[in-house]
């Protein structure tokens, strides 16, 4: 309430009246209303204290504003020390992933103790340590370790964007590609476009598996890629036109349009439904499936 020590009863009732008319709501709306909640039960408490008790408070004042400075200055300093053991990480990995750089340039790469460094460093929860391990992983991107280690980061809520970009470029056979994608599968809708298309590759069972779980503007991506000839599962695409989405419904209406046109007739209901879709191009897709 802004009152000095040794404030009365009479000092804190003015103080009140004033910041009333500066807090109220009738008067400023409800921007203040919560400061003005704040002041009331401020005056309400003061002004129940006999004049005895109110002068033992405010006799108490210096010591606890003294503890609450002292209580913020140990905060200040804990997060100074927070923020310093932070950089002292971060210098300690850039300098990790600098020598751990070298040691792989300096060795002959593809060695077993090689693969077992990098999976080790893979676990690490920190993306600096498992990109620097990622980086020199090639020779090893067909093993069947590496490519759990893999699994198990590519399954996790978040995935660091250097972490997808380089997983997107490890050479991944058909076999690998496939297994991944659909160990993975249930977590692509926090895969970048670049990774979903590598680790689907033509494979059409990667596809469908990825098509469940994607956003909507990476199943486009998917169904833009699909192969010509090869026919999609009925219970996806019951699935897929389950959507109103535009961004779904049009390429995959053109995909069935294109390349298995036959399937519609197990559709029809769902397509007649279509006809009437806000987008032109969804309306135009149905009538010609119909």
């Amino acid at each position: 309430m802004g009152l000095e020590i040794g404030a009365t009863h009479d000092d804190i009732h003015s103080a009140f009246r004033k910041l009333a008319r500066e807090l109220h709501p009738d008067v400023t709306g409800q921007k203040n209303s919560a400061r003005f909640q704040q002041v009331t039960g401020a005056y309400t408490l003061l002004k129940s204290l006999a004049p005895e008790e109110l002068s033992s408070l405010t006799q108490n004042l210096p010591g606890r504003e003294k503890a609450r400075i002292q209580k913020a200055e140990q905060k200040r300093r804990e997060e100074s020390q927070k923020a310093e053991r932070s950089a002292k990480i971060d210098r300690i990995i850039t300098r990790y992933e600098a020598e751990f750089h070298d040691y792989c340039e300096n060795r002959k790469s593809g060695s077993d103790s090689d693969m077992k460094a990098i999976i080790l460093r893979m676990k690490s929860g920190r993306p600096g340590v498992i990109n620097a391990a990622l980086k020199h992983s090639a020779p090893f991107a067909n093993r069947v370790d590496f490519r759990k280690a893999l699994t198990e980061i590519l399954k996790r809520s978040e995935i660091d964007p250097t972490t997808a970009d380089i997983a997107a470029s490890l050479p991944f056979d058909s076999s690998t590609r496939k297994v991944i994608a659909l160990d993975t599968s249930g977590n692509a809708a926090n895969f970048p476009p670049g990774l979903i298309i590598s680790l689907i590759g033509n494979d059409t069972d990667s596809m469908e598996s990825m098509l469940l779980h994607v956003s909507p503007e990476n199943a486009a991506v998917i169904l833009r890629r699909w192969p010509a000839g090869k026919v999609m599962n009925d219970g996806i695409i019951r699935t897929l036109l389950a959507s109103d989405d535009m961004r779904i419904l049009v390429p995959l209406l053109g995909v069935i349009r294109t390349n298995f046109p036959q399937s519609a007739k197990n559709h029809r209901k769902r397509l007649q439904e279509l006809e009437n879709h806000p987008t032109a191009a969804v309306r135009a897709w149905s009538r010609k499936l119909l």
